[in-house]
């Protein structure tokens, strides 16, 4: 009877709509459901018996503000459960990040001993069955949000399938910038959503255009100049976002005042457009693109150090400089 109820108690778990990932007391993963599979892009064959932090976050315990990147590992560390909190996980590198509320709590023998952690993720994109009301409306208008900037950027990548990826590299580009500044949580946010949407404006660009391989007319050009404002059109018409559409707006304006639409000079230039330049241009050097192969990075660098003051801003170079250490 006890082997029934625990098949019953595994199918359960792999049934569930959500990851499940529990580890051992050595932070080695013993169980990983199908949910977990499809989520982190693996096979649990390959991540089976693995530390936790090597076969999920490349060997790296914590991210760039101190922080545990893996909850199942803050509580096997520091003794605290949570009941619920969110995280953000990305299956693949050009994938769209989901949102999902996290719970962890420790494994017990009969005896009451600890043999491990378990966590439970619950997606926000498709779960809106929480307990409390208020936490109900809190997450759902979360969720939304996303769902509503994923969407912009699926738009953008039906169009141009390089400039889906390079809006995803730019937005996770300019989050670290933000938070390397010194930047709170709320403009570390407001970094990665602008990143995700300052290409918005390509939508109305012809497909000729943006993927033309050799270089473009001056009619050419003038048209791509236009997408910032387009952009910052588009995005006019979502309440919340009004806080990205001056950013949008300004993302190629040059810190020496030679940039577009504006002409805008120096700390004119919202510090999250000036940050999206830095990221925006090291992301196309070492991109390959219809016109040419990608940069190597030693000349990418190169060329961020000979353009700050000039092109970018010297401190945002600087604080991206500090960092790219952890992005190679």
């Amino acid at each position: 009877m006890e082997e029934i109820n625990f098949s019953l108690a595994r199918l359960a778990l792999e049934s569930m709509p959500g990851p499940v990932v529990i580890t051992d007391l050595a932070g080695r993963i013993v169980y990983l459901n199908r949910a977990g599979e499809a989520a982190m892009g693996v096979r649990r064959e390959e991540v089976l018996h693995r530390p936790l932090v090597e076969a999920f976050y490349k060997g790296e315990k914590f991210d760039a503000k101190g922080r545990y990147r893996s909850p199942v590992l803050e509580t096997l560390e520091t003794g605290k459960e949570f009941p619920g909190g969110i995280l953000e996980i990305r299956a693949f590198p050009h994938a769209l990040p989901k949102l999902y509320l996290v719970h962890t709590f420790f494994v017990r023998e009969e005896s009451g001993e600890v043999a491990g952690v378990c966590g439970i993720y619950n997606d926000l994109m498709q779960s809106r069955e929480l307990t409390r009301k208020a936490v109900l409306n809190r997450l759902v208008t979360i969720s939304q949000q996303f769902e509503t900037i994923y969407a912009f950027a699926e738009a953008i990548g039906a169009r141009d399938p390089y400039t889906m990826g390079h809006c995803e590299k730019v937005a996770e580009y300019a989050r670290l910038i933000a938070e390397a500044m010194g930047l709170g949580e709320k403009e570390i946010s407001l970094a990665y959503i602008c990143g995700i949407v300052h290409d918005v404006g390509k939508i109305g660009v012809p497909e000729s255009i943006l993927n033309k391989p050799g270089s473009l007319t001056k009619e050419e050009f003038a048209y791509i100049t236009l997408h910032p404002e387009k952009g910052a059109s588009i995005l006019s018409h979502i309440s919340w976002l009004e806080d990205v559409v001056p950013v949008v707006l300004a993302h190629h304006e040059r810190y020496d005042g030679g940039g577009y639409p504006m002409g805008l000079k120096g700390e004119e230039i919202p510090l999250l457009s000036r940050i999206l330049a830095v990221a925006d241009a090291f992301d196309a050097m070492t991109s390959d693109r219809s016109y040419r192969k990608a940069l190597p990075l030693p000349v990418a660098v190169q060329e961020l150090k000979r353009h700050a003051g000039k092109q970018f801003d010297p401190q945002v170079v600087e604080a991206f400089l500090e960092i790219i250490g952890h992005l190679v």
